[in-house]
C-alpha cells in the first residue's frame, strides 16, 4: 500500500511541472522536510478519497441514561455522503441524512437530537422500535389457546383502558445489546435482547433481534426476528417520523403519497378497529394514486373524526408474506421520495397532529403540528382480539420474521 501512496504521489508531483527535466532540478533543491510532508499531505487525500467511496460504521458516545447506563450511537455512513445515526437505547433513529435533487444532504427524521429528551421527552417513541406488540390491545386482554392474558394497561381513552406499543416499559425503554455488521454492498447493526417472561404480562420468554442495514444506493433496510418458550403474541415495528422538506420542515400534509391499497380498517373511539375493513374509495384514505395526503381532508368521515386526524391503518393489497411494495411518499420542492416494501400486510400513519410547541425537538426548536409522518408497517391493531386478521401467535420452535425497506430516492 505505501508502495501505491508513492508512486502516485510522484506522478501526481510531476504531472504539475512542465517538463521531466524541470521536475529533476525542483527535485534537487527540495529539502526532505518538504517532501516527505507531500507524501504526507498526498497519502491523506488518496485515503480520505478511499474513505468517501467505502461503507462504514463509526461508534460515538451519545451520553447516559438516568441509571448510569452509557448510550453510544452508530453512525452508518453509504460512502456517498448519506448516513444514518442509531443508537442502542430502544433500538432509536436520531437522523436520516439524505440529498435533495440538487444533492444537498439534509436531516429528515423529526425528533430528539440528546438522550435526555428520549428518555424524558414528552413524545415518548421518537425513532424506536415497538414491541412486543405494535399500537393497540383494547383493554390490553385477549385470549390465548384458552387462558386469559392481561397485558399492562398504558393509557386510557375515551374511559377504556388499552395496552399501546408494549406497556409501561415496551421495547423503546430498554437498552440492547448491539453488534456491527459489515458486508460489501451494504453495512448495519444488530440489536439483541431477551424481553423475560412475564415483562408487561407477555407470556414466554422473547428472544430479540433487529437488525438495521444501510446500503450504498441508500436503502434503509429492517429486519426483525424473534423465538420464544411459549406461546405468545408479536407484532414489531418502528416509530420513526418522517419529513422530507428537513427534520424541522413543518407541514407534511402537502406530500404527495401512494398506497398499494383498497381497504381500510375503521377505528372506534377508543382508537381500535371496529372489525371488517372498508373500501378507500370516496374517502379520505383512497390513495391508490399518487395524491396530496389532505386531498380530501374535509370529506365526511367517521373514522377522520374519531381519530381527531388523519391517522389509519391500510390492509396492503399483498398479504404473501413476500416482500411487496407498499407505499410511496414524495415531496415536490426537496424532490426527495421513500419508496416504502414490507412483508406485512398493513401500513399504519400519523401525520403528528398531536405536536406542538411542548415538543421541543432538534436544536430546540419545537416540533410543528402535522410535522411529520409515520409509514408504521405491522400486523392489524388489536389483532389478537380479531380472529379473522392475520395471526399474530408465535410458538416454540417457530421463528418471527419481518423485514420493511424504505428507498430513498430523488426525482
Amino acid at each position: 500500500m505505501i508502495r501505491i501512496i508513492l508512486i502516485v504521489c510522484y506522478a501526481s508531483v510531476k504531472s504539475k511541472c512542465q517538463s521531466h527535466k524541470y521536475f529533476l532540478l525542483m527535485q534537487n533543491k527540495l529539502s526532505m522536510k518538504y517532501i516527505i510532508f507531500t507524501l504526507i499531505v498526498c497519502g491523506c487525500t488518496f485515503f480520505a478519497s478511499c474513505e468517501k467511496d467505502s461503507l462504514s460504521v463509526e461508534m460515538h458516545p451519545f451520553g447516559e441514561l438516568s441509571t448510569g447506563e452509557p448510550v453510544t450511537l452508530y453512525r452508518l455512513k453509504s460512502g456517498n455522503g448519506s448516513y444514518m445515526d442509531v443508537i442502542d437505547y430502544g433500538c432509536r433513529v436520531v437522523r436520516i441524512c439524505v440529498p435533495d435533487r440538487e444533492g444537498v444532504i439534509e436531516d429528515i427524521v423529526p425528533g430528539y437530537d440528546n438522550i435526555k429528551d428520549f428518555e424524558f421527552g414528552s413524545e415518548r417513541f421518537f425513532g424506536s422500535i415497538i414491541g412486543r406488540f405494535g399500537n393497540r390491545i383494547a383493554d390490553g386482554k385477549f385470549m390465548l389457546d384458552g387462558e386469559l392474558i392481561q397485558l399492562t394497561c398504558n393509557e386510557i381513552l375515551a374511559g377504556r383502558p388499552g395496552h399501546l406499543h408494549g406497556g409501561e416499559k415496551g421495547f423503546d425503554r430498554v437498552m440492547w445489546d448491539a453488534e456491527i455488521l459489515q458486508e460489501e454492498d451494504r453495512v448495519g447493526v444488530q440489536f439483541h435482547r431477551v424481553s423475560p417472561a412475564g415483562e408487561e404480562g407477555y407470556p414466554g420468554n422473547l428472544d430479540c433481534k433487529i437488525t438495521y442495514w444501510w446500503t450504498k444506493e441508500n436503502v434503509w433496510k429492517i429486519e426483525y426476528s424473534a423465538t420464544t418458550d411459549k406461546p405468545t403474541i408479536v407484532n414489531l415495528s418502528n416509530h420513526t417520523y418522517f419529513n422530507l422538506k428537513g427534520a424541522n420542515g413543518g407541514y407534511v400534509m402537502d406530500n404527495i403519497m401512494c398506497v398499494e391499497s383498497d381497504y381500510y380498517l375503521p377505528n372506534d373511539i377508543h382508537f381500535v378497529p371496529l372489525g371488517p375493513s372498508l373500501p378507500v374509495e370516496d374517502t379520505p384514505f383512497d390513495l391508490r394514486e399518487p395524491r396530496r395526503i389532505d386531498h380530501a381532508i374535509d370529506t365526511p368521515n367517521e373514522h377522520l373524526c374519531n381519530m381527531r386526524g388523519f391517522s389509519v391503518t391500510w390492509v396492503l393489497r399483498n398479504q404473501t408474506g413476500e416482500l411487496a411494495k407498499a407505499a410511496d411518499l414524495w415531496e415536490p420542492v426537496s424532490g426527495r421520495g421513500i419508496e416504502t416494501w414490507t412483508t406485512e400486510p398493513g401500513l399504519l400513519t400519523y401525520t403528528g397532529r398531536l405536536f406542538s410547541d411542548k415538543v421541543v425537538g432538534k436544536g430546540g426548536i419545537p416540533v410543528q403540528k402535522f410535522g411529520g409522518m409515520l409509514l408504521e408497517t405491522l400486523h392489524y391493531p388489536n389483532s389478537p382480539n380479531h380472529p379473522e386478521y392475520p395471526a399474530t401467535t408465535l410458538y416454540p420452535g417457530q421463528t418471527y420474521y419481518s423485514s420493511t425497506e424504505f428507498k430513498f430516492y430523488t426525482k
